[in-house]
């Protein structure tokens, strides 16, 4: 009998804490006896014109992710899918974090290597098959994640709104029980300073799919946010960047995808997202216009 990897939610990190450690990780126990994790007040003296950004120490293989839109729900979600699935989907392992104010500082490891944005030109036909090859695994064993939680919300890992940057900050933003809920929500959003928006009709809304499973999902699979090896044959090291991450319906990481890239793009416009992910392209043409009227661009 197959086992299906999960978590329960009471579990997980306590996203209320202002400062919190895992040490369990290999920063604790290997490093934390000869260095400590530089404060915030360190960290934002290497970037002083930034208010947010990454601070890499390479020395010491660390990375600080770190500003006012930074969510304590991303270090969550690396916990997580390492605490799941194990190397089955490699990411940095998350050391600790810290809120400052406005700011939260996630204490992460550093993965070396190239990103697939900067190597892609370079890299042979074989190596580009190799890649997407890896990242339709990986979409593939991150979906099989769940959790003791029903029915199961859209939104984030922690059981908040979604944390997409496609409809943060915007009205009535929430979780959602069911596919059809969150797709009446969208729906309405595009439609909303009309006096009535009722009386218009939605010819994009038959193209979202009601029936849709909810997967957790990546959310920006952006190829700057792909680490890849650097010698051949090609593998991804690490998926960077979850911040968006969460609970959405099975769909959305392909548009999501495709939102990331326009069609005069190589990785977009010849089919590679297309081998990573299965294509919806009814979804695809209702998730490109809600975007467009809400100005998600």
């Amino acid at each position: 009998m197959t086992t299906i990897p999960h978590f329960q939610r009471d579990h997980l990190p306590d996203s209320t804490q202002a400062s919190l450690n895992f040490p369990d990780s290999t920063w604790f126990r290997s490093q934390a006896s000869f260095y400590s994790f530089p404060s915030p007040a360190e960290v934002r003296a290497l970037n002083p014109l930034d208010r947010s950004g990454v601070a890499r120490y390479e020395d010491v293989g660390l990375v600080v992710k770190y500003g006012p839109s930074v969510s304590i729900a991303e270090a969550i979600c690396l916990w997580v899918v390492r605490k799941v699935l194990q190397n089955q989907v490699p990411v940095p392992e998350v050391y600790g974090w810290k809120r400052d104010g406005r700011d939260v500082f996630i204490y992460m490891q550093l993965v070396p290597g190239p990103t697939l944005l900067e190597s892609w030109p370079s890299l042979s036909y074989e190596d580009r098959l190799s890649v997407c090859n890896d990242l339709r695994q990986m979409i593939t064993q991150l979906r099989t994640i769940g959790t003791d939680q029903t029915p199961l919300l859209i939104g984030s890992v922690t059981g908040g709104y979604p944390l997409d940057y496609v409809v943060q900050g915007e009205p009535s933003l929430r979780s959602f029980p069911s596919p059809m809920e969150f797709h009446d929500w969208l729906s309405w959003l595009w439609r909303r300073k009309i006096e009535d928006p009722q009386t218009v009709p939605d010819l994009w809304r038959p193209l979202l799919p009601d029936d849709a499973n909810v997967v957790f999902t990546h959310g920006d699979l952006h190829r700057r946010n792909i680490i890849i090896t650097s010698t051949s044959p090609v593998r991804v090291a690490a998926l960077l960047d979850w911040e968006q991450s969460g609970w959405y319906p099975d769909y959305w990481e392909y548009c999501k995808a495709m939102f990331t890239a326009s069609d005069a793009e190589d990785w977009r416009g010849n089919g590679w997202i297309d081998m990573i992910l299965t294509p919806n392209t009814g979804a695809l043409e209702a998730f490109d216009f809600i975007t467009g009227a809400i100005g998600a661009w």
